[in-house]
């Protein structure tokens, strides 16, 4: 795989995947237009189409085996990076978005386009071939869940929410239905609907009954009005759309790409509704300061905040949302008329949620607008919690009913109930479910091992919805009856009524093994006992190492490979690196290379410095070494020369991952020194 398809990845993972999109619903969006756009706006050589199908294996069973031994390979490197086939998935978007009826094609043939598109024929890839594809869309859906927004808001749908004949092409025709220009208009058709007081948030369905009664279609691209008329695809529109107007906030537009959103939820702690704060950034400060003197504290080392300044939950507050900015920040509350609280296991008390799961117990809460919508779901479904609660509590907002303990314990019928019910509980739906996974669970020694439990504390696990009751869930290597009732009704499987053994288990189920360890108590972990360095005489470092007794150790040197000591004259040169960059590297005229990282802010800076910033670089010094400082931001390399001398990279270090690094930086700079590294990359790739 050469550094162009490496290069088309990166973009994709930057621009559609990025830390930017942390708390917004993400549309893997590419036509024509917005592949024109990414080869231009990141210098791009080769379009992408072209780079993809040049990996192609044509006229064999797998086509794509050499892109998914490539995503496999990156796997090993960063196993929670973006999934490494992105230019492959946006081909398949792409494809989708030229789906219209001409001359040759009907609107409904998408393979022909998607084979066209990649080899210049339409009959070179088919439809037996495709099904790799659609389990990439299910990997990439299963990593967005796992990072838990804050790599975007996952819409990809789940399997069971596609027409069965379109199951396959219908993730990529799912990403091409909303164009930029249709979720700009969203804002602007939420807020009309609203103004006319009417129960919010509207569920997908009735959104687009709205836009069509309205005349409002003209408004929308081609792609989202062809989806409209077609009666197969269009439940998942209306899912599409219904997700959007519940993530909105109530200002005119959705809150925009790149600024952080944080979520404001409702905390019930000891009988008193307050407001609490989630953030999905990767990067959290102590304390974050709005308009309107509203301030967020982090609590604890968690991604919540306290809020102060805000009026407290209210029916007023709830039925009209609220909003506040900040520095590259949206604190915002969407207007509601159904509260859904469950317990969180972060903060131990009850908190807002967005989706009901079976075998959780919650406490709902309803407007007089959503009541009826809410009993009729509850009559259908719940199996506990159907009636409302007449104790006047103080801390109900007033108007509205209150259900407690709601729980379900049928996921399938749960799903039936919501898609009948729509009205205010229509967005309600159940997490997806893209792969077998364990969940909960007391674990030990996360350090050591990542799936060792508490023998009596094993996980759950989650059977993915595309197989459910298709399978047989077997626990090393035998089948549960006690377990199959959990298996049927769609919800988490206890494993702990198992009463396993101490020591290695396995879980299978429809052809996928997931292993897990439990133990009767936690293992010691290791502790270092002997120190391994090179030892220093005169100012130099010895040539290999050894083990550092007490006499050497303070003055020998540890984890650092000092195969040339350098004298105290040796020029030493300070730069300045960017603390936001996505990567820093420095690749060493020799062959060497570096991955710089940005040092943790000092613990007296808030106390001596106070008002002080963090600052936006940090300094690097450069001892008798010459090379390139290499800066990746927003998928782009800049560099700059340091001592950068001749290269000479077969001299030391690793000469394929330095010529590696410098054929993805190869745009980094137009010096001639810099062409002189790309051009002793090259000789060393080949």
């Amino acid at each position: 795989m050469d550094h162009s398809y490496q290069a088309w990845q990166e973009v994709l993972a930057e621009e559609f995947f990025g830390r930017q999109h942390a708390g917004h619903p993400t549309l893997f969006y590419v036509d024509d237009d917005v592949e024109q756009e990414l080869r231009h706006g990141y210098g791009m050589e080769e379009p992408l189409a072209q780079c993809v199908g040049r990996f192609l294996r044509l006229g064999s069973a797998e086509p794509y085996s050499a892109l998914e031994d490539y995503r496999w390979r990156m796997r090993q490197q960063d196993k929670d990076g973006v999934p490494a086939f992105l230019p492959l998935l946006a081909c398949s978007v792409l494809a989708a978005s030229r789906m219209v009826n001409d001359r040759n094609h009907r609107a409904t043939a998408y393979h022909a386009r998607f084979s066209e598109l990649l080899t210049g024929h339409e009959k070179q890839l088919g439809s037996h071939h495709y099904e790799p594809i659609s389990r990439m869309w299910q990997v990439l859906a299963s990593w967005q869940h796992s990072q838990k927004g804050a790599r975007g808001l996952c819409t990809v749908p789940a399997p069971a929410d596609l027409p069965s004949n379109r199951s396959m092409i219908g993730f990529a025709q799912s990403q091409a239905l909303l164009s930029g220009a249709d979720r700009s208009f969203m804002p602007i058709l939420f807020r009309s609907l609203r103004e006319y007081g009417t129960t919010w948030p509207l569920p997908g369905e009735a959104l687009l009954a709205q836009i069509e009664i309205r005349g409002m279609g003209q408004h929308f691209s081609k792609g989202f009005r062809n989806a409209l008329q077609e009666e197969e695809f269009r439940p998942f529109l209306a899912k599409l759309i219904g997700n959007y107007a519940a993530s909105w906030d109530g200002s005119d537009e959705l809150v925009p790409t790149g600024v952080t959103r944080a979520e404001l939820l409702v905390r019930l702690d000891a009988g008193r509704l307050s407001w609490v704060a989630r953030l999905r950034s990767a990067e959290q400060e102590k304390r974050i300061e709005l308009t309107d003197g509203v301030v967020l504290e982090q609590l604890g080392d968690t991604a919540y905040y306290g809020v102060t300044g805000l009026p407290a939950p209210s029916a007023d507050t709830l039925t009209r949302g609220i909003r506040r900015d900040g520095d590259n920040l949206v604190l915002s509350h969407p207007s509601c008329s159904v509260l859904v609280f469950a317990r969180d296991d972060v903060l131990g008390v009850w908190v807002g949620t967005d989706a009901f799961r079976p075998g959780e117990a919650y406490v709902v809460l309803a407007a007089p607008t959503a009541q009826r919508d809410v009993q009729r779901l509850l009559d259908k479904a719940a199996t506990t919690g159907r009636s409302a609660d007449t104790s006047k509590l103080a801390w109900v907002p007033r108007g509205w009913a209150m259900h407690k303990p709601v729980t379900f314990d049928d996921a399938v019928t749960l799903r039936r109930a919501l898609q009948e019910v729509q009205g205010a509980v229509g967005l309600l739906q159940p997490p997806a479910q893209f792969k077998l996974r364990l969940e909960g669970g007391l674990k030990l020694a996360p350090s050591l091992d990542s799936h060792l439990y508490l023998r009596g504390g094993e996980p759950r696990v989650v059977v993915p919805d595309a197989t459910e009751g298709t399978g047989t869930l077997v626990v090393d290597g035998k089948q549960r009856p006690e377990l199959r009732k959990a298996v049927t009704a769609g919800r988490p499987v206890p494993l702990a009524v198992l009463r396993l053994e101490p020591g290695r288990h396995t879980v299978s189920y429809a052809g996928v093994k997931i292993d897990f360890a439990t133990a009767d108590r936690a293992p010691v972990e290791p502790k270092m006992t002997k120190v391994c360095g090179f030892i220093v005489v005169n100012d130099k470092a010895s040539e290999s190492p050894s083990l550092l007794v007490e006499q050497t150790l303070p003055t020998g040197i540890t984890g650092a490979h000092c195969t040339s000591g350098t004298t105290p004259d040796a020029s030493a040169v300070m730069e300045l690196c960017r603390r936001d960059a996505d990567e820093v590297l420095f690749a060493a005229a020799d062959g060497r290379l570096w991955t710089l990282e940005a040092p943790e802010q000092p613990d007296w800076w808030t106390e001596r410095l106070p008002d002080t910033p963090a600052p936006l670089r940090f300094e690097a010094g450069f001892h008798g070494i010459g090379g390139w400082l290499l800066e990746r931001r927003s998928g782009r390399w800049r560099g700059r020369p340091v001592n950068s001398g001749t290269p000479k990279p077969k001299s030391a270090g690793n000469p394929r991952a330095w010529a590696r690094a410098v054929l993805n930086a190869q745009h980094a700079s137009v010096e001639p020194s810099w062409a002189a590294y790309v051009q002793a990359a090259k000789e060393l790739d080949r």
